[in-house]
Formats: structure tokens, C-alpha cells, sequence
């Protein structure tokens, strides 16, 4: 059965759409390569418990009957993540949801299992996405969550779990792949050297004062009722350092020039990522931990 919320061609209006970035062709490449980026420090698309919860690919001869594992992205993007997982679970029935899927190729052109469809994280599950899967992924929505403080975004991820666990069969399972931004820290190529970067260092206390409810993410899912929330750290690899800090450089030059343009800020952060490239080519690079978030529904009944 093919599970989707809209397949509305029409792209959410500007006055719907909070998404800070761009959805073109160099959001899309920007995204893509972030994918394979986060891979590399993972090691995985699943997190191996979770991966070991899946019921069987196939049925088995003594339960034909049995359906095939479900899973879902939130927020899916480009479908980058969808695709990987697609070719290493192709019996899997993958669903991606986003607000918009400008950015994802032609349905033509990806993996016969892969669904997308059109979902608001923040709006009411259509009947048909509830309880239907068996795992409910989600990556890097730091945007949408963070707010002016502390308790806003903790407020946001609380509504967002509360979403997403409407989605999850009894016994399934939610991870969450995030940035852990207020744990972020310089890496220099030669410590002994003390290389001048002024601009990351003023941005770095900038960027320590944010995403502080990442850490607390287990402890929300707990308090949604979820069992075995757990917290991984996955710390910035030196080889993927000089990579990932140029991604998230495309990242912040796009806030600059999309949801930024024309303003005081969209200027400033503009030249803030032109003095952070100067001052890189130096052998420094802003880092920042990956941490990945996972835990179960109970069974119905069970708390």
C-alpha cells in the first residue's frame, strides 16, 4: 500500500515556508554532498540497533503474510538519505516527507520503494501516516527547532517528538541525526602555531550559545513516553574537517542570500563567511560534533 500526505504540485507559499535556505540547484549539491559527509562519520544510515529491529526483509515461509519494513524521513531534502538507504534495504517500503520536494529528483528516477510526499512536520498526520512505520528518521532540522532560547527550542523538539511518534507502529523506532552546534570548537592544523582567526573565534562564542536543547534530546523522548533514549556522540573526523567546514560555509552563504538577502544580517553573515574562508586557508576550521538520538514507542499498553 502506498502511504503519502499531498501531492500537491505547488510549492509552499513564502508565508507558509520558515525554511531559512535556498532550494536550488546549489542547495540540492550542497545537501548531497552533507549526505556522503555524514556518512563517512557515521558509518552508517541506521543506527545498528535500530537497523537490528527491522522486522524481516522478506517474508518467511512460515509468515507469508508478514509486510515488509516501513520507514520514514522527515524532512527529507533531496532524498539523498532515502536513496542510500533504498539500495541497501531494497525490500524496505521507504516513505520521505517534506514541506517541499523541490529538490528531490523525478519519482521516475529514484528506487521503485521510495515514496515521497508533501507533510508539514508541524501539521496533523494525514490517517494514513499514523502508526505505519517501523522506523521514523529525521536529520539536521536544527533550523526549524532553535529559538531565542533554551526553553523555545526544547518546546519546538518536544512538538516535533510528539509528531513523530504518531507515525511509529508500537515497538518502533525514532532516530534523530542533529548537530550538536553549542559543543562546536576550533581544530587547527598546527596547535603549536596559534594561527590568527579572529572572525571564527567571535563566531565560535556565538555558535556556543546555541542548539544547547540538542543535548536534551533523550531526555524529551522520555518524557513522550519513549523507552531506551539514548544519546551517541560522533565526534568531527580531521580528515572530513577542511569538508565540512566549507559545506557549512555554502550553508551560511545561502542563509545570506536567501532568507538574509537585502538585510543588515544577511550582509554581515555574508562577510563573516568571506573572513572565516580568508582565515581557514591558514589551517583552522570551526567543528562540530554529530550526535544521533534514538529511542522506542512501547508496545500499546506498555509505558
Amino acid at each position: 500500500m502506498t502511504i503519502s500526505a499531498s501531492k500537491d504540485s505547488n510549492e509552499p507559499s513564502r508565508k507558509q515556508d520558515t525554511y531559512a535556505l535556498g532550494r536550488d540547484f546549489r542547495s540540492a549539491s550542497r545537501l548531497g554532498h552533507q549526505h556522503y559527509l555524514w556518512h563517512e562519520t557515521l558509518g552508517f544510515h541506521l543506527h545498528p540497533l535500530t537497523a537490528n529491529t527491522l522486522p524481516p526483509l522478506q517474508p518467511s515461509q512460515s509468515n507469508e503474510k508478514s509486510s515488509p519494513p516501513r520507514i520514514a524521513d522527515i524532512a527529507c531534502g533531496s532524498a539523498s538519505w532515502l536513496r542510500s538507504v533504498a539500495l541497501s534495504l531494497p525490500h524496505a517500503q521507504l516513505n520521505g516527507y517534506d514541506i517541499s520536494l523541490a529538490q528531490c529528483p523525478p519519482r521516475q528516477w529514484l528506487p521503485a520503494n521510495i515514496t515521497l510526499g508533501k507533510w508539514d512536520l508541524f501539521s496533523s498526520p494525514t490517517e494514513d501516516m499514523l502508526e505505519r512505520f517501523d522506523v521514523v528518521h529525521t536529520r539536521l532540522i536544527f533550523t526549524i527547532v532553535e529559538g531565542q532560547t533554551e526553553d523555545e527550542g526544547l518546546a519546538t523538539a518536544r512538538r516535533v517528538v510528539s509528531g513523530l511518534l504518531k507515525l511509529l507502529k508500537p515497538g518502533g523506532r525514532l532516530q534523530w541525526d542533529e548537530l550538536d552546534v553549542a559543543c562546536s570548537f576550533l581544530l587547527r592544523a598546527d596547535p603549536a602555531a596559534e594561527a590568527p582567526a579572529p572572525t571564527m573565534v567571535r563566531f565560535l562564542s556565538v555558535l556556543e550559545q546555541k542548539g544547547k536543547w540538542v543535548e536534551r534530546l533523550a531526555e524529551v523522548m522520555e518524557e513522550a513516553g519513549m523507552q531506551e533514549a539514548r544519546l551517541w556522540r560522533y565526534e568531527e573526523r580531521k580528515d572530513l574537517a577542511k569538508q565540512f567546514f566549507e559545506n557549512n560555509l555554502m550553508k551560511d552563504e545561502e542563509m545570506a542570500n536567501g532568507a538574509l538577502r537585502g538585510t543588515e544580517e544577511g550582509r554581515r553573515l555574508g562577510d563573516i563567511v568571506e573572513k572565516m574562508w580568508d582565515e581557514s586557508r591558514e589551517g583552522v576550521a570551526v567543528c562540530t560534533p554529530k550526535v544521533v538520538i534514538t529511542a522506542t514507542k512501547p508496545m500499546s499498553g506498555a509505558r
